[in-house]
């Protein structure tokens, strides 16, 4: 079959030609790898970006190709370091590193698909499937990378990267070699495991997982994506759980089956009915007190963080939540900021019982409601300076011509690398928050500390929350909460959720 690949013409005569000798590529590249790291990737990207442009025969191209990888290789985790871990929207270094990055990696993908496009119109070859097998790896591999670094950058996947990843692995199916190992020594690294960890990578809802949480999804996967099935079979249910449609001949990633939605022309079916029962026996486990995996803290936070991001994953994978409102468009503005003591500060501005209370309210930033439903809104940056978020954050907004102050919670990025115009989406936690303060039930030489209570919705059942300063209270502790003038003893019953700097617990009153 052809490969049709997305692929920039090629150039016989360019007016500045690359440097393509590999003898003097190497040594370049090793000098390239003593300077800074940004400055170094941003450079070699652009290399290879010209490199790609020109005509050069199949074996020096692999050459560059594996030099220029092996290179990336050593300097991707620097430019992570930069901005995986940064507040939003990226600026200076961190900004530099996720664009360096991503561009390296796409231009890497794009080496080796000159490569595999070529390989694939030879009617006969001689060497076998070997080089055949090796090139559909490599590219898969380095389309990996590119949808990698833009989850951690939370920024859009390029162009056309899942368009020709899912024709890659097409081409690979029809010709038997989706299965087929790389390597004798590694059986398991074959063209479709691969495929498949980053079908359930993009599964995963990866624009929402906290800083540090990438890395676990992706060691995970490596793990365990052996407990799914793709195939070209239509499942008996068409909108089965567990089940994910993935759209050959579409440059959009797998979506899943119960959300309905038709494509035209080919498509295949990810199963993951094995991957479920998996998870499901890892939380009971864990519900149990069994050991979490090696590379986690064993401290009752990080214990449940991993088991919320485990809850995730299965209801992700395997039974994703219909939407329960239509999104609808606006143009209203809203005035937020971010932060459990700003959000304290707006729900009541100070409070007696709290030592040192900051002074006078923190600044408001303006975004604009892109769209929103009961549950929240998807808004968009405008302010000319706007203060950092991160996933996960505590806000409290205001729409414009309300007085009604709302809580929300930060739940995901959308970033143009354009070191500004950040979209992000919040889920309300309430319309009405309460500003109080708690200290421990026999802890009565110690300050009060701010916290803001969420009162339940009037339903039966549904008990209220109180948002605290992380690591201030203990699950199933009870503690003395002041209201104004009044005050009692609550127990903290359940951990609802948890961000940077606060927790979010269900109690119940005692006295």
């Amino acid at each position: 079959m052809a490969l049709a690949l997305s692929l920039p013409p090629l150039e016989s005569r360019p007016a500045h030609p690359p440097e393509t000798r590999p003898a003097r590529v190497q040594p370049w590249l090793d000098e390239m790898l003593k300077r800074d790291p940004i400055e170094a990737a941003g450079t070699i990207g652009d290399a290879l970006a010209a490199t790609n442009r020109v005509a050069l025969s199949e074996s020096k191209r692999l050459e560059l190709a594996e030099k220029y990888y092996t290179t990336a290789l050593s300097l991707w985790l620097d430019l992570e370091r930069h901005f995986s871990r940064a507040a939003h929207p990226l600026t200076g270094d961190a900004l530099e590193a996720a664009k360096a990055s991503l561009i390296l990696a796409a231009e890497l993908a794009t080496a080796y698909k000159h490569l595999l496009a070529r390989e694939a119109d030879k009617r006969i070859l001689l060497g076998g499937n070997r080089l055949t097998v090796a090139l559909i790896h490599r590219c898969l591999q380095c389309t990996t990378r590119v949808l990698i670094n833009s989850y951690l950058s939370y920024a859009p996947v390029p162009a056309r990267t899942w368009h020709d990843a899912h024709a890659i692995y097409k081409f690979a199916r029809e010709r038997g070699l989706h299965q087929a190992a790389v390597a004798t020594d590694s059986p398991d690294a074959t063209p479709e495991r691969l495929y498949v960890q980053a079908l359930l990578l993009a599964l995963a809802n990866p624009y929402g997982f906290l800083p540090g949480q990438l890395g676990q999804v992706i060691h995970y996967l490596q793990e365990y994506s052996h407990w799914t099935k793709i195939t070209d079979i239509a499942p008996v249910h068409r909108l089965a759980k567990a089940v994910a449609i993935v759209p050959v001949g579409h440059d959009f990633p797998p979506f899943s089956a119960n959300k309905g939605g038709n494509i035209d022309g080919s498509k295949l079916f990810l199963l993951t009915f094995d991957l479920a029962f998996q998870i499901q026996e890892q939380l009971r486990s864990l519900d149990a007190g069994g050991s979490v995996p090696t590379g986690i803290g064993t401290d009752p936070a990080s214990v449940a963080q991993y088991t919320a991001l485990l809850r995730r994953l299965l209801r992700q994978w395997a039974i994703p939540p219909a939407r329960q409102f239509n999104r609808l468009p606006s143009r209203a503005r809203v005035v937020m900021c971010a932060g459990l003591p700003a959000v304290w500060q707006y729900s009541r501005g100070t409070h007696a019982n709290v030592a040192n209370a900051p002074a006078g309210l923190p600044p408001m930033h303006s975004c604009q409601v892109i769209n929103h439903t009961p549950a929240g809104y998807a808004l968009r940056q405008i302010d000319a300076a706007n203060a950092p978020l991160r996933i996960g954050d505590l806000i409290a907004l205001r729409v414009e011509g309300r007085n009604t102050l709302q809580v929300a919670m930060l739940r995901w990025f959308r970033n143009t690398l354009r070191g500004s115009g950040l979209e992000f989406g919040c889920e309300l936690l309430t319309d009405s928050p309460e500003a109080a303060a708690a200290r421990g039930e026999n802890a009565d030489t110690a300050p009060f500390v701010p916290v803001v209570l969420v009162p339940d919705d009037g339903q039966e059942g549904s008990p209220p929350m109180v948002l605290v300063p992380a690591g201030a209270f203990q699950l199933e502790h009870a503690i003395n909460l002041r209201r104004g003038a009044t005050g009692g003893t609550v127990v903290l019953t359940k951990l609802v959720d948890q961000g940077p700097g606060f927790e979010l617990f269900e109690f119940i009153a005692v006295s």
